[in-house]
């Protein structure tokens, strides 16, 4: 989960007063005991279905918008607690579950309440929480019936099974009470005390049955289609003073591996033609082969330390982009490669010699769309940038071997050094402030010029990558 930035607090309303916000409502008519009677926690499935819990216990449904109230507390709940969330369920109209506090009285128990028939009955549902883990919030599912998730005192638990059983679902949250709790387009935000706003991104994988998941095998989760965003880096940001760590726009590829892992994880993005354009490796090697080029049959595999091999399910993030060009300096090898451009993909790995594969769509951002730049242009974008990477890679390699040769020359072979240091002069920028850009330097120019907006690129464009061919033959020649 992913700290944002906020805070939260909770408030009680007289019945007096409003239930939300700029929403009036009428007084409630006696039926209702409004003897020192303050709600806690309001409700609403419908316009006539509501219902209401208070601060000292008595949760009360109405079923025709307000003119008749029934108290349906549960007959097991002991007197005096404090009605902290009520959920009707968005799946069934008589379902709804309510959470009890009494630890201000001295009870630290959960108390869990689910109804299927409108309260006429209540069943006490929190098997898997700790006995001293007081309860304050619980949610359903919006996408999926039966999976609920509930904020505790003490952090977060899940349940696959409509309040069965639970478990922990802390992740790499602080313990801290979780206030309140919301699935918004399929992502769970929750509120804690002081420690902030947390949010999981893409539930998607808990709806794809992952508390079924066999122990023995591997298993990869379909990705959800992602809009291909372009968001600004801001580079200080996280330096200069504590702020959120807002993940970067990528497809989030979520698998589980087995008990034992022979020989690393391999994974791969495949174009709709199947050809590989990013590939990574949870196993590191000592070096990359001599020459694979982005637009051969070859495909370089990475090291990634977020490829994890270890038992239990992982979150692996692929940046939309294709490799960068190679380079000397193993930090920057491969790296600030173009999008891909929209279009269909999958994602394969393979895992003790076991490979699967889940399809996804990559979405073009609607605002480019809106632009007037099209799927076309992004995908000749894209040819382009790649065929710029490819020739940036040779030029990079290129002036390797001519220093590794270079260094391997005898004191006697003064004219084949000097030949090569022309060659590699002409290819390498000196060191220095302001030194004389060579050709390496306007091949990374042109790379930043094709890649730096989705755009179709100019007719100049084109013209100086054939220029720099041009150069290129020359140089080495």
């Amino acid at each position: 989960m992913k700290a944002r930035a906020g805070r939260s607090s909770h408030r009680t309303l007289r019945l007096s007063k409003q239930i939300n916000r700029c929403v009036p409502v009428r007084r409630l008519p006696t039926i209702l005991p409004v003897k020192s009677f303050i709600l806690q926690s309001i409700r609403y499935a419908n316009r006539l279905l509501k219902r209401v819990g208070s601060n000292d216990g008595p949760i009360h449904v109405t079923r025709d918008g307000g003119k008749n109230w029934k108290d349906v507390t549960p007959k097991k709940l002991p007197k005096g607690g404090r009605v902290d969330s009520v959920e009707p369920s968005p799946h069934q109209p008589g379902k709804a579950i309510v959470t009890v506090l009494r630890y201000q009285l001295g009870d630290w128990k959960p108390y869990i309440f689910r109804t299927i028939d409108y309260g006429k009955s209540w069943k006490l549902i929190t098997k898997g929480i700790p006995t001293d883990y007081p309860v304050r919030v619980v949610r359903e599912d919006p996408d999926m019936e039966g999976l609920l998730y509930a904020g505790t005192e003490f952090g977060m638990f899940i349940s696959f099974n409509d309040g069965t059983s639970w478990q922990a679902f802390q992740q790499n949250l602080p313990v801290t009470p979780i206030t309140d709790i919301k699935v918004h387009r399929k992502e769970l935000a929750i509120s804690t005390m002081g420690r902030g706003i947390y949010v999981l991104d893409n539930l998607r994988t808990l709806h794809q049955n992952l508390h079924k998941q066999n122990p023995k095998e591997v298993t990869l989760y379909k990705p959800q289609n992602t809009i291909r965003y372009r968001y600004p880096t801001f580079r200080d940001v996280r330096t200069a003073v504590p702020s959120p760590k807002y993940p970067r726009p990528s497809v989030i590829i979520d698998y589980f591996s087995p008990d034992s892992v022979i020989g690393g994880i391999e994974l791969s993005i495949r174009d709709e033609a199947g050809k590989v354009i990013r590939s990574f490796t949870s196993k590191a090697t000592a070096s990359d082969s001599v020459i694979n080029l982005m637009s051969s049959n070859q495909s370089i595999s990475l090291y990634s330390d977020n490829l994890k091999n270890s038992r239990g399910t992982h979150r692996f993030r692929w940046d939309l982009k294709h490799s960068g060009a190679w380079d000397k300096d193993i930090k920057k090898r491969y790296q600030g490669g173009p999008y891909a451009a929209p279009g269909n993909y999958s994602v394969q790995i393979r895992i003790n010699g076991k490979t699967t594969a889940k399809n996804f769509e990559l979405l073009a951002d609607p605002r480019v769309l809106k632009s007037g730049v099209t799927n076309e242009d992004m995908k000749k974008q894209e040819i382009l940038a790649l065929q710029i990477v490819d020739l940036l890679t040779t030029a990079k390699k290129k002036a390797q071997e001519i220093e590794q040769a270079m260094n391997k020359l005898t004191p006697a072979q003064q004219n084949t050094r000097a030949k090569l240091a022309n060659m590699k002069s002409k290819l390498v920028r000196e060191k220095g402030r302001y030194t004389k850009v060579k050709f390496i330097n306007q091949v990374e120019y042109l790379q930043w010029i094709v890649q730096r907006g989705d755009q179709l690129p100019g007719q100049d464009a084109y013209e100086r990558f054939n220029e720099l061919k041009v150069l290129y033959e020359g140089i080495i020649r």
